[in-house]
């Protein structure tokens, strides 16, 4: 089993938020941009929680972003591939 350095998952982390802000799009509804900015602020790259609550919370305020109506199909896309990458990261951690 692989084993994460945290300063390795910090920077994998840090990769994920860069393309979850590409959501950061005029084509996409001010809430679905602001939602997906609080995910990466408030739960990805907040070092004061814990690393698996962490991903599992941001992997959830993702798919309610994915679920919204309004969201364009391919940002609909981003938010299954970036949350497959979280998975693969919270089962490597877990």
């Amino acid at each position: 089993m692989w084993v994460w350095k945290m300063s390795d998952l910090e920077t994998k982390l840090t990769q994920i938020s860069t393309v979850i802000n590409q959501i950061d799009d005029p084509k996409v509804p001010r809430n679905i941009r602001k939602g997906a900015k609080d995910a990466c602020t408030q739960w990805l790259l907040n070092k004061g929680k814990e690393m698996d609550v962490r991903i599992a919370i941001t992997q959830n305020k993702l798919e309610e972003l994915y679920e919204d109506p309004n969201i364009p199909p391919e940002f609909g896309t981003l938010i299954l591939m970036i949350n497959t990458e979280l998975e693969k990261l919270l089962r490597e951690l877990l």
